[in-house]
């Protein structure tokens, strides 16, 4: 008896949500990376500027909506970091200010959406491209970051759905679904996610001034991001990397926002008492 094997603890399985977080951080890195210190950060961006998208498509997929406090002191911080390091000229306030508001939105956006369907998904897109010119000064991607969220909270809106159906129809045979309509449901996300892909080309085409062939593998990339968020579903990965591996990016999905608030507070002062780094 006393040489019975204790029963071995088996790691949590690397959530799909794991996988977009360490993807989104990584390019997220190398737009920092392109912006702070190479001379030429047009290719840098091409990748780089993929990296947020991931974030904001998720903030609208969260069922969480509480906003940690530590969004809002580490947002001001890394604005004033920004601030100090462009000679205390205004910038746009921290993304991470950005997505408080969204969390703080979200259940009144959800509760819109449900309640008047496509009237309202007409009004919410209608409403953020009338602030894509104003936005951007309000806080950092300004609308064309809450078309990401909006897009997000369509997906979760739609999966929700179809689970609820499954469930109706173990339940119930050949009655009805009850909860959602999925024809609707599905094509509302599918126009968000065109909708945030088409804006946020044309709002960082503006910005960058990629050249065509910079332009031809943007569009490639954000096409095939967008199409990798439409099939998004929460829950354990069908890919599973040794175990080894799975402890780094349980790390990295549970404490993105931290990595990219300690790097980009990196890059910001690096750049400042080392000004020679920058080109």
């Amino acid at each position: 008896m006393h040489g019975a094997a204790r029963p071995m603890s088996v790691a949590q399985p690397v959530d799909n949500t794991d996988w977009l977080k360490t993807a989104a951080i990584i390019l997220v890195l190398v737009d920092h990376f392109g912006y702070f210190f190479a001379e030429d950060d047009q290719w840098w961006g091409v990748f780089g500027r993929m990296g947020a998208p991931p974030f904001f498509f998720l903030m609208g997929y969260a069922r969480t909506r509480a906003v940690p406090f530590r969004w809002i002191w580490l947002g001001v911080g890394l604005t004033a970091l920004d601030s100090w390091n462009n000679e205390w000229a205004w910038v746009a306030p921290n993304i991470l200010l950005s997505f408080a508001l969204i969390r703080l939105a979200l259940p009144y956006v959800r509760a819109f959406l449900q309640r008047h369907c496509w009237i309202a998904f007409v009004l919410l897109v209608a409403a953020l491209l009338a602030l894509l010119p104003i936005a951007g000064k309000i806080v950092d991607y300004g609308a064309e970051g809450w078309l990401w969220a909006l897009f997000g909270l369509c997906q979760r809106i739609c999966c929700d759905g179809r689970s609820a159906t499954q469930v109706d129809g173990a339940s119930q045979g050949s009655a009805p679904p009850v909860h959602v309509r999925d024809e609707n449901t599905g094509l509302m996300r599918l126009l968000a996610c065109f909708v945030a892909t088409v804006v946020y080309v044309w709002q960082e085409q503006k910005e960058f001034s990629f050249s065509q062939i910079q332009l031809a593998a943007f569009i490639v990339g954000i096409s095939f991001l967008s199409l990798t968020l439409c099939l998004f579903r929460r829950g354990p990965s069908r890919i599973q990397p040794p175990q080894n591996i799975t402890g780094i990016l349980h790390f990295i999905g549970r404490r993105t926002l931290e990595l990219y608030a300690i790097q980009l507070a990196g890059f910001e002062l690096l750049t400042k008492l080392m000004p020679d780094l920058a080109p």
